[in-house]
């Protein structure tokens, strides 16, 4: 039976233990669980994304959801829409009202009229006029995340976003989470690398080196990022001192924070930073990634982004790594 399992801590901090408990996708019955703890739970953006990206996929199967534990503790996964994924109605302990709230609830996207449409909202659904530099690195990702989604995971279910403005956090943070269930890395970068189908974990270090999605014939990546979307995205993170998530078949791989006091160096084999990397026994079938960025250490986001497009490879370099590999 396909099965989504919600512990107390679902957050990037505790991404290992709350990946490595589910067994996602399941055919062989045809109904499937999202469970819920009991008692308490923490749930973070990323790990939102992934119930709706689940709720979509067992619909588009045909199997129905049986939800246990539905209780007050989940009264956050209602302010973030969460449940008008879901079959079920949900009423909460407590109406706040919206000037309340600084996130953006789970937003369903399968086109790039509704993509554009998510990114106009970003500022005001943040509260973020008042750090342009922060909103600029915001919409950045989330722009190039719901664009890989799109055109990388060759599914007609699209994908699912939400994003939390912590600013009362210490420190004061941007959580965002997308998730897909496509063909996943492997499968979509195999088509030009026949070593991403033998391995997740070779696969998310292709993905995560610039220059190697966008080498790919056709539908992937642009002129204008040459397939670096990921590899910026990590490179922001890791800049800002935030967390840095992908995970896709049975691989997983994690950005650890970085100290505000460490000198920023960035490595175009993601595998060189001070990251985890786990393989789990159940894999998830699509997408997962999650950023953290820390609004408080933007100062100009526009020279950063030139300062990390000058450390990427030049376009020869990259044209010629892609031919000789």
């Amino acid at each position: 039976m396909a099965e989504f399992i919600v512990p107390t801590n679902a957050t990037l901090n505790a991404a290992k233990s709350f990946l490595s408990g589910s067994s996602y996708f399941d055919l062989d019955s045809p109904e499937a669980q999202l469970i819920f703890h009991p008692k308490w739970m923490h749930m973070e953006p990323f790990a939102l994304s992934m119930i709706a990206a689940w709720a979509g996929w067992c619909r588009e199967n045909s199997l129905r959801i049986n939800i246990q534990n539905l209780t007050q503790k989940v009264d956050y996964a209602w302010r973030m829409s969460l449940f008008e994924n879901l079959p079920v109605e949900y009423h909460p302990s407590r109406i706040e009202h919206e000037e309340a709230g600084r996130f953006m609830p789970i937003k369903h996207v399968q086109t790039s009229s509704e993509a554009r449409a998510v990114i106009a909202d970003i500022s005001a659904l943040l509260h973020m006029t008042d750090n342009p530099e922060g909103l600029a690195a915001v919409q950045y990702c989330i722009s190039e995340l719901i664009r890989n989604a799109l055109e990388h995971s060759s599914s007609n279910l699209g994908a699912y976003v939400c994003a939390h403005n912590f600013v009362g956090g210490k420190p004061p943070r941007v959580a965002i989470g997308i998730a897909d269930c496509g063909i996943g890395i492997s499968a979509h970068l195999g088509r030009a690398y026949p070593e991403a189908k033998t391995s997740d974990t070779r696969a998310l270090q292709l993905a995560l080196e610039p220059g190697i999605t966008g080498a790919l014939p056709g539908v992937y990546g642009t002129p204008d990022n040459a397939g670096a979307g990921l590899f910026i995205t990590r490179s922001i993170a890791k800049g800002t001192g935030g967390y840095f998530l992908i995970y896709s078949g049975k691989a997983c791989y994690r950005l650890r924070r970085a100290s505000v006091k460490d000198q920023i160096n960035l490595f175009t084999d993601a595998f060189k930073d001070r990251h985890d990397l786990w393989t789990f026994a159940n894999e998830w079938n699509g997408t997962v990634v999650a950023v953290e960025i820390r609004t408080d250490r933007l100062v100009d986001f526009d020279s950063y982004f030139g300062w990390i497009r000058d450390q990427m490879p030049t376009r020869d370099a990259i044209e010629r790594k892609i031919r000789f590999t």
